[in-house]
């Protein structure tokens, strides 16, 4: 009885010590797999369904590869071809768009522009919609919007291939900017370009001098009578606007201008030249000749 007795308990000590002992392993192998494990960040939410709201919001993210995100775009919206059979939102300029209407298309993401969708940024804020303000205002600020996108819709390296791109076909130097540049945004009443616009970045780089780069609306409004006086060498003329080139020279006293007495009027594709988008260093490239010409 005694050695039976002894032998149970010899039995129930080694239990005790495997159950001690198993535990220690476990508890070692937890410590150590909770030692190996990365804390890694949260991951990155990319936006899959966007709405732009300028033609030139579209052709970026076509550019990087974005395309297929966007599920709404602006009026006008037509380059590449694809971009537009997208569902259109509205009128770029706002005078047609509503929140209800963005939000309509289930956004998680809308693409703005300065100035014209300002208005939108506080109901967008208050639907949880993130967004981004476009404000090109340079050849340089175009380049690092592209970049932004990139960053934002997960095309990075897309996005740096495009900048690279462009960077490739800019001028390395300008030109002869003594020729004056006059780029006629609007004619009723005249409206032209100043310094805060990416087109004044787009006329130096190609060698020109914007006669009103000393106004710093982006847009201005100005005069018949200043633009005479100012002498433009080359006036350049967006085709929407449906002014001929012998509109301009018969308007009263254009007769004196060089670019008028010289024949040096242009008609403009502003599909390109107004839209601060990858093609952009190509308008560059584009206006260059026409200067140099």
């Amino acid at each position: 009885m005694k050695n039976f007795i002894k032998k149970i308990s010899i039995v129930l000590l080694m239990l005790t010590l495997a159950m001690s002992l198993s535990a220690k392993a476990k508890k070692t192998v937890t410590k150590k797999v909770k030692k190996n494990v990365k804390v890694t960040e949260q991951t990155v939410q990319y936006p899959k369904s966007i709405v732009t709201l300028s033609p030139s919001a579209a052709e970026i993210l076509y550019a990087i590869g974005a395309g297929d995100q966007i599920v709404a775009v602006s009026e006008f919206t037509d380059y590449p071809p694809e971009a537009a059979e997208k569902p259109v939102v509205g009128g770029f300029d706002g005078k047609t768009l509503s929140i209800e209407t963005i939000i309509s298309f289930e956004p998680d993401f809308v693409y703005l522009t300065e100035g014209m969708h300002n208005f939108l940024i506080e109901p967008l804020d208050s639907y949880g919609i993130k967004w981004y303000l476009s404000n090109a205002t340079s050849i340089t600020a175009i380049e690092k919007e592209i970049m932004d996108l990139g960053e934002i819709t997960g095309h990075q390296d897309e996005a740096a291939q495009v900048v690279a791109q462009m960077a490739e076909k800019l001028p390395k130097t300008t030109g002869d900017s003594s020729i004056k540049v006059y780029y006629e945004v609007w004619n009723a009443p005249f409206m032209s370009v100043g310094s805060t616009s990416f087109i004044n970045d787009v006329i130096v780089n190609a060698g020109g001098k914007n006669i009103f780069d000393d106004l710093t609306d982006a847009y201005p409004m100005v005069s018949d009578e200043t633009i005479i006086a100012r002498a433009p060498d080359v006036i350049l003329l967006p085709r929407s606007n449906g002014v001929t080139v012998e509109d301009v020279k018969a308007r009263a006293g254009w007769d004196s201008i060089p670019a008028v007495v010289n024949d040096r009027i242009y008609i403009i594709d502003d599909n390109m030249y107004s839209r601060p988008a990858p093609r952009i260093a190509d308008v560059v490239l584009d206006l260059s000749e026409l200067l140099n010409q």
